[in-house]
């Protein structure tokens, strides 16, 4: 089974509001590639990084870390 099989399968499997996400990352992600190479203003990064749940300084401190 190929990768785009199996991320369908998997699509195939989730609930409305996990479609929403991913529908909303995909839309991030296409907006990034035809912008790729632009800089971009802050306000745009800040409105598409709004819907991150993670917290990026928490992984650049641990990412500082893990190289020593």
């Amino acid at each position: 089974m190929g990768l785009k099989d199996s991320v369908k399968k998997d699509i195939e499997g989730l609930q409305a509001d996990e479609l929403v996400v991913i529908s909303e990352q995909i839309r991030l992600m296409r907006r990034a590639k035809m912008s790729k190479g632009k800089a971009l203003p802050v306000e745009e990064i800040q409105k598409l990084t709004a819907s991150s749940t993670s917290s990026w300084s928490e992984d650049v401190v641990r990412e500082r870390q893990e190289r020593g």
